[in-house]
Parts: C-alpha cells; sequence; structure tokens
C-alpha cells in the first residue's frame, strides 16, 4: 500500500478571503463513513440478529436506521466506487483488472476537496488500497500501509479506527473521513472474548482459518451442522469485536458530526453456498446496514422503504447543503432521513460482469428477480424470507430483467463512463495479496468484455 496525496488544489477552489463585516458562514458540518466489509444486516443485534452491537444500538437510536439497504455489488471495489460516486458498479470498469475506475464523474472526495473540505480514508483490507482500485481519488491522505499478515489477511481494525480517530481529533475545519475495517471478511479469527461467545461448547475440529474454510469456500466440501454453526458463531464474534473497535472513531466524530455505518456486501452460510459472497445474490449477500446520525437527523427512526449504496452520496451532499451530481443513478435520502416518507423505487445488483456467468438482481422490500443470461427466479422475500422456495420464471422475463437494468445505467454511460482501460499487472506482493483473498488471476483479465447489454441476449 501507499499513502497517496491527491494533487493540489488550485486557487479556483479556494475559499472566498473574508471581508468584515461579513454575514457568519453556514457552518460546513463534517462526514464520517464507516464501512465494515462483508457485513450481513440480519446477523446485527441492531438488525435483530444475535450478535450484540451496543454501539450500534445506541448510535441508531441516536439517529437513523435504514431497514432496508443494499449493495449494488457482491465485491469490496465496485461496491465502495458505487457508494463514492452514486453510479452503477458496471460503469466503473473492471477495477480489479485495471486497478482504477473508468469512470469520470467527481468521487464525493472530491466533491467536498473542491469546498474546502480535508479529506482522508483509513483502510483495513488489500482490496481497497490505491494501489488495486484508485479509490484514492480526491483524498489528501488515502493511509492503506501496513504489515500484511499471510494468516490473518487483514489490517487490525484497532490500528485503522486510532489512525481514524486521531487524524479527525486533529482536524480544525470540516473534513470528510472514510474509514473502511475488514476484521469481519474471511478468515474469522475474533480475540478472545468473541471467539467463545457464541458457541462456548463447540468439540470439533473446523476454525475458522483460510485454510480451514476454503474447501468449503470452493465448494468442495459441505460443512456439518455443527461444524456450520461454530464458524457463524466465529462470524458473528467477529461483528460484536467490530461493534467495540468502531467506539473511538464515533466518540472522535462526536454529535455535531453526520456519521454513516455501512457495509459493502455481506456474507453468505446458507444455499449451499459457503463463507463466501462474490457469485450470491441473496439477501445474507445484499442486504446491508445503514445506520446515519447527524445534526437535524431523525433521532431513533426507522426508515422501511429500501434504499441502495448508490444513495449514500447523494444523500451527503444534500445533507451538506451542496449541490447533487447529475446523471447519476443513486437518490438523496436526506428527507427520508429527517423523517419523511420515501417513495420506494426498485434497485439493481450484479455479481462481477467480467467472471463466469454474471446475474443481476431486480429487488425491492417484497420481491426479487435474479437473472443470468440463461435463467431466471422470483423470490417472495414477505412469505419466504430465507429464499428458500424460488419460482422459476418464463424465459422472456430474463431480457425484461437485463433490459431494464441496462436501461437504468445508459445515461450514466453516456455522460459519465471514459475511456476503456489497460489490464495492469500488479507487483508479485500485491498479486499474492489478492490471490489469498480469492482473487486469482482476476488481474490479468481482459479489463471490459463482455460489453454491456451482451450478456443479456
Amino acid at each position: 500500500g501507499c499513502t497517496h496525496t491527491s494533487s493540489p488544489k488550485t486557487t479556483a477552489d479556494a475559499p472566498p478571503a473574508a471581508t468584515a463585516p461579513a454575514a457568519p458562514a453556514v457552518q460546513q458540518r463534517s462526514v464520517v463513513i464507516i464501512s465494515l466489509d462483508t457485513v450481513s444486516a440480519s446477523r446485527l443485534e441492531v438488525y435483530g440478529g444475535r450478535a450484540k452491537t451496543p454501539n450500534l444500538v445506541a448510535f441508531a437510536a441516536q439517529g437513523v436506521r435504514f431497514e432496508r439497504a443494499i449493495a449494488n455489488m457482491t465485491e469490496t471495489a465496485l461496491s465502495h466506487w458505487a457508494m463514492m460516486t452514486g453510479v452503477l458498479p458496471e460503469v466503473h470498469g473492471n477495477v480489479p483488472a485495471t486497478g482504477d475506475s473508468r469512470c469520470t464523474s467527481p468521487t464525493l472526495a472530491q466533491r467536498l476537496s473542491s469546498v474546502g473540505y480535508a479529506t482522508a480514508a483509513f483502510i483495513g483490507g488489500e482490496t481497497l488500497t490505491h494501489a488495486s482500485t484508485g479509490l484514492g481519488r480526491g483524498f489528501d491522505t488515502y493511509d492503506d500501509t501496513y504489515n500484511w499478515d499471510r494468516v490473518d489477511l487483514k489490517r487490525p481494525g484497532g490500528q485503522v479506527a486510532a489512525k481514524a480517530s486521531a487524524w479527525i481529533n486533529d482536524q480544525t475545519g470540516p473534513y470528510f473521513a472514510f474509514v473502511h475495517l475488514f476484521d469481519a471478511h474471511f478468515p474469522y479469527t475474533p480475540p478472545p472474548p468473541f471467539d467463545t461467545q457464541y458457541d462456548p461448547t463447540y468439540t470439533g475440529t473446523i476454525t475458522g482459518s483460510d485454510a480451514d474454510l476454503r474447501p468449503y469456500r470452493d465448494g468442495e466440501r459441505t460443512p456439518s451442522a455443527a461444524d456450520l454453526a461454530h464458524v457463524l458463531a466465529l462470524y458473528d464474534g467477529e461483528l460484536s469485536e467490530l461493534d467495540q473497535l468502531i467506539q473511538p472513531v464515533l466518540t472522535a466524530a462526536g454529535p455535531n458530526t453526520f456519521v454513516l455505518v455501512t457495509a459493502d456486501h455481506g456474507e453468505s452460510f446458507d444455499h449451499g453456498y459457503y463463507f463466501n459472497h462474490r457469485d450470491g445474490l441473496w439477501d445474507d449477500i445484499l442486504r446491508v446496514p445503514l445506520l446515519i446520525r447527524g445534526p437535524g437527523l431523525a433521532k431513533n427512526h426507522v426508515v422501511k422503504q429500501q434504499v441502495e449504496l448508490v444513495d449514500v452520496t447523494p444523500t451527503v451532499l444534500d445533507l451538506l447543503g451542496l449541490s447533487p451530481l447529475d446523471t447519476i443513478n443513486g437518490s438523496s435520502r436526506a428527507a427520508a432521513a429527517k423523517g419523511a416518507v420515501l417513495k420506494e423505487k426498485p434497485g439493481h445488483a450484479i455479481t462481477d460482469p467480467w467472471r463466469g456467468t454474471p446475474r443481476v438482481a431486480v429487488v425491492d422490500s417484497r420481491r426479487k428477480a435474479v437473472a443470468s443470461a440463461e435463467k431466471i427466479v422470483k423470490y417472495d422475500l414477505v412469505k419466504d424470507p430465507g429464499e428458500f422456495k424460488p419460482k422459476t420464471l418464463s424465459k422472456g422475463s430474463i431480457d425484461m430483467v437485463w433490459g431494464g437494468y441496462n436501461v437504468r445505467m445508459s445515461n450514466t454511460i453516456r455522460r459519465w463512463r471514459g475511456p476503456e482501460l489497460p489490464a495492469k499487472v500488479p507487483p508479485v506482493d500485491q498479486q499474492r495479496r489478492l490471490d489469498a483473498l480469492g482473487y486469482a488471476g482476476e488481474v490479468n483479465a481482459a479489463p471490459d468484455v463482455p460489453a454491456t447489454g451482451a450478456r443479456s441476449q
């Protein structure tokens, strides 16, 4: 990793010189976004799950909980690019293969930097380093350097939170801090007391290590009920640990800052697809936490209508009173965060379009349709929340789902999709880290094949 410094701000971006007597300026509120990588909303206590999250429960009481927020992509890099721009993942191109996004729209960091905010990101995993993703765009500081551990595969969340808290405490003007914690991602290795909190009597041999989980993740083995329950207990332990780890950041930010807690995607422990997320569109992977607190927002309020991660950037800009980005896929949910009733629209999520047989989901809070190029199934999320009773739809519906998704992207592609980026061969060390996380060979793939829409034919 590297500490990435954005290009210097131009004079045009500098605030105008003060003239006396001047009316007091509107106070620019600061913003913190905390992303808890690989966290399923349904496992968290704040969403009715088993994993104790006292800090998030208290946070939700101070602000707003979005009952149903969905990720637009089931992988870290593109899900975060969608979150940081409001533009659907595929418009960004094959980021794992190119190491950057081809989308030319401003990022949230660039927008805030241009109006005088200090910007910094603190990164917990290899799949979000600047070298792997280009996500440092617009950040004055992109802190993604750490000693990589082949066994644990992550930067310790305590270290990320400490660096972020220290930076926040040093700020004297408005700032934007992005804090990314990778601790819930496999391997599931929570420290005591979290390692035994949810399955204290287990006597089997499986651990949450990468070596133990890989055969199940690769579909070569099926876990026994006891082993599956134990691995899930380790994951829940990671979630409770995360809740503890973020507390210093929440404290540093304080009550007058807009603080948003979310995730890039969840994790699957069911449907014959274990300890993974890349190829599934079930709710345990798509449904992520989304909690916001800050000045002027409703307190202890629940928004029941579905929102998406592409809504994050437009919502933050709206809360700060900044003009919206034009021609993006997300919408501001600021009014809902202040208590207004939200009109729900269907959302879209996709698995990696450059890998295997990609699938797209069109989903709202009641139903979901998932289409590949050959097959489409529908779920009734009210009667079958676990998604165990798929109903196969006619082939004609495949084109409708892919077509609706492509239409939604078409204006954004015309407005913001820049030239195709070349495939990038990363340094051996970086490739080794990505291989360990299951991204073997991804970075040598053709960057942008097939073209959008080809899969629906």
